[in-house]
């Protein structure tokens, strides 16, 4: 493999060659280009995919699933029907700054792939209850951890890949269950707050809380736990 600063250069060398071409390369041109480097075939991937993060068409490269894609000008987002838009907004912004990054080593070449990909991932198991961002970020610091434990090698973009999504998913999961728990307590301020009131109309004045208990079938531990969300304050407390 070459060392870092004959990589950069090469990598350099193929970009101009490649807007000499009209921004387009064969695969077997590519892989002429590096052929006394002795590159696997993960870094030869490596290197196509990150020619097409920088608008390079690579005539007979198939894409693996999940790779990087061609980044034009007016990308669609996937999935951009179910975003917001903060989270439009903040998805291009990301793109951009990925399409900004010059890899001048093996190793930044990798990185921004690995960034396109936690891109990618985050927009197919983003759901509304989670910003988008938030799961980019969580994906990213999972990212930083996986490239160190899984090393470059056959094999492994899909181990960093499931660490990825295994801690995007632990974050959605626990988003989930988070909001799920603040819809049921507003739900149960609701519900106290009707019935209370209700009692009061029906009894003509406060009701204390092992009455509000009975009617909602609640233990009076549970009233006086909704009560104090309230700010209520219960008549036999007093």
């Amino acid at each position: 493999m070459a060392d870092k600063m004959s990589f950069q250069q090469k990598l350099a060398d193929i970009m101009k060659l490649a807007q000499e071409n009209g921004m387009r390369m064969t695969a077997e041109e590519t892989e002429q280009f590096f052929e006394d480097d002795g590159l696997t075939k993960e870094q030869m991937d490596l290197v196509f995919d990150y020619l097409l993060s920088q608008k390079v068409a690579v005539q007979g490269y198939v894409r693996k699933p999940g790779t990087v894609q061609e980044s034009g000008d007016g990308e669609e987002m996937p999935g951009s029907d179910a975003l917001s838009a903060e989270e439009k907004e903040y998805l291009e912004d990301y793109l951009r700054q990925i399409g900004e990054l010059q890899a001048t080593s093996e190793e930044e070449a990798r990185l921004a792939l690995y960034l396109r990909l936690v891109y990618e991932e985050a927009v197919k198991l983003h759901r509304e209850e989670v910003f988008i961002g938030d799961m980019i970020q969580e994906g990213n610091a999972a990212l930083v951890e996986a490239m160190d434990l899984h090393p470059a090698g056959e094999g492994e973009q899909e181990l960093v890949m499931a660490d990825v999504r295994a801690a995007m998913r632990a974050l959605l999961a626990s988003q989930t269950e988070m909001k799920r728990r603040d819809r049921k307590m507003v739900n149960q301020v609701t519900r106290l707050g009707e019935t209370i009131k209700q009692m009061t109309d029906e009894l003509g004045r406060k009701v204390d809380v092992q009455e509000v208990a009975e009617r909602l079938e609640l233990t009076e531990e549970q009233v006086r736990d909704i009560l104090k969300l309230t700010g209520e304050e219960p008549e036999d407390e007093k």
